[in-house]
């Protein structure tokens, strides 16, 4: 379906387009320039007037053809609308599409026509200017459907109350891509909801065009996004291939409020300068047979990141809640609460990955009850402070890494924090292998020894530490501490200097 960019704005022609102009003469001007509504700069056309079938017995493909059109608000009344063939529309300057108890109920995969989207509306290099696009329905629930609903690369555009029901099994691009395209803009995505996720591309007939590699991205955010997206109050179920993503740009994408969950690779995942997640309820409660990394929430890249007042439940957790990656230079954490309960495989509810920038952790409640470390701080380039911060729950120390926080990374600071750490298999709560790192103002209590030290000039200061089954506090495999004004049960195995401690029995 070739694009015209001689005209604009600019529009696809299809093999429809011979009907269409059968069609125009029966449209005219009773249903377009008769139905401007009362702003005099669009035109408002109700699509069934204008001859769309509204029971989802014949293709309205044509309709659209004939009536999609620059400065136009199209309402589709209450019905079943099916289409058979995607439409593209760019360099537009206003758009409207709006339902009411409205459906559109496309074709299978290997009886739509052309390339699988529904509404192209806009490209990175001929964005629409304008869009909005509310209260309609994608039905999926047919075997063998799922394409690309919306794709929108547009300079703004407010896109809300939009649902996709049933599973996107089409093994082609996932439901939706919102696209900023001027840098100075910002737009909004509020309430859609895709809760039924979309299929892995093997589990599919194949027949998609074009086929996608591992499987369906719920909501995707291109590299060509270089504004402001809001992203509020959305639900998004178990994709193959990430939840919401955005992919990298320079653009930014706030988070706010919504459930997320049991996307593989990761629920939310953002890459950008202050990409942002507030109030955000992330969730991993199923695993399919291909669901093998189902990570939370990960922070790509960008500076200035912020996951603020969330939860993340991992039920059945196969990946880390939170992952901050190389290429991320700042983060902050706070004011969230993790949970990971059983399971046989090792998983982090925090990671800073190594090369990762500077972190800030505040206030956040870990419950782990599955292997792995609480808060895993790798090697990077920044700083790491972790404060008021609480870790609790049964893991084990007999798999995946003994320790509720290890840290590797030199002058990381903990203020504060308390953890408590009963589970069997030798379970601690502080290994530090970093050198120059502060421990203060806490309070440590696991199995075995609570804080085990292999770094050098180490301060640990006004803390308390005791293990529960009678080891000593602090153990020092090998490097140095600094031990002061703190409270020590069964005392130190190691030599430290320091003065004002107390170690009772």
């Amino acid at each position: 379906m070739p694009e015209t960019p001689e005209q604009s704005p600019a529009r696809t022609v299809n093999r429809r387009s011979v009907l269409g102009t059968i069609g125009a003469a029966t449209v005219g001007t009773a249903v377009l320039s008769g139905r401007a509504a009362a702003s005099s700069d669009y035109e408002q056309i109700n699509i069934v007037d204008a001859g769309a079938d509204n029971t989802g017995s014949e293709s309205i493909t044509p309709v659209l053809d004939d009536v999609l059109g620059n400065n136009r608000k199209i309402y589709f009344p209450p019905g079943e609308y099916y289409v058979d063939e995607g439409i593209r529309f760019t360099d537009f300057t206003k758009l409207w599409l709006v339902g009411d108890d409205a459906t559109i109920v496309p074709a299978p995969a290997d009886e739509f026509d052309g390339p699988h989207y529904i509404f192209k509306l806009g490209t990175y290099y001929a964005p629409g200017d304008w869009l909005r696009i509310g209260d309609l329905t994608f039905d999926f629930r047919a075997d063998n459907t799922g394409l690309r609903a919306i794709q929108a690369q547009v300079n703004d555009c407010y896109i809300h109350d939009v649902d996709f029901v049933g599973e996107h099994d089409a093994g082609t691009h996932g439901p939706m891509l919102v696209d900023i395209i001027d840098p100075d803009k910002i737009a909004a995505v509020d309430r859609v909801s895709m809760p039924d996720g979309g299929a892995w591309t093997e589990d599919t007939d194949r027949d998609g065009n074009p086929d996608v590699r591992w499987g369906p991205t719920g909501f995707i955010v291109s590299p060509y996004h270089k504004g402001k997206l809001w992203v509020r109050d959305c639900e998004i179920g178990g994709f193959p291939d990430n939840g919401l993503y955005d992919s990298g740009g320079d653009g930014r994408v706030v988070v706010r409020g919504g459930r997320f969950e049991n996307s593989n690779s990761a629920n939310i995942r953002l890459d950008g300068d202050e990409s942002t997640i507030q109030d955000a309820t992330v969730v991993v409660d199923n695993n399919r047979e291909r669901d093998t990394n189902q990570r939370g929430i990960r922070l790509d890249g960008g500076s200035n990141c912020w996951v603020d007042n969330c939860e993340i439940v991992l039920e059945e957790p196969n990946g880390h809640a939170i992952t901050v990656m190389p290429d991320c230079s700042s983060a902050k954490i706070e004011n969230t609460s993790i949970t990971l309960n059983s399971s046989n495989e090792s998983n982090d509810a925090i990671k800073l990955s190594s090369g990762s920038g500077d972190v800030t952790i505040d206030e956040v409640d870990i419950e782990m009850n599955c292997p792995g470390q609480a808060i895993e701080v790798k090697e990077g380039d920044g700083d790491v402070l972790i404060e008021e911060t609480t870790i609790t729950g049964d893991a084990s120390g007999a798999t995946g890494g003994r320790h509720a926080i290890r840290c590797e990374r030199d002058g990381t600071r903990l203020y504060g924090n308390t953890i408590k750490q009963p589970g069997p298999g030798y379970r601690r709560t502080l290994t530090l292998t970093a050198n120059d790192c502060v421990v203060a103002n806490g309070s440590y209590e696991s199995t075995h020894h609570p804080i085990i030290n292999d770094g050098d000039d180490n301060v640990i200061s006004k803390i308390t530490a005791r293990s529960y089954d009678g080891y000593e506090g602090i153990k020092l495999v090998s490097g140095s501490i600094n031990l002061y004004w703190s409270t020590i049960y069964e005392g130190v195995r190691g030599d430290y200097d320091g003065y004002g401690n107390e170690f009772p029995s």
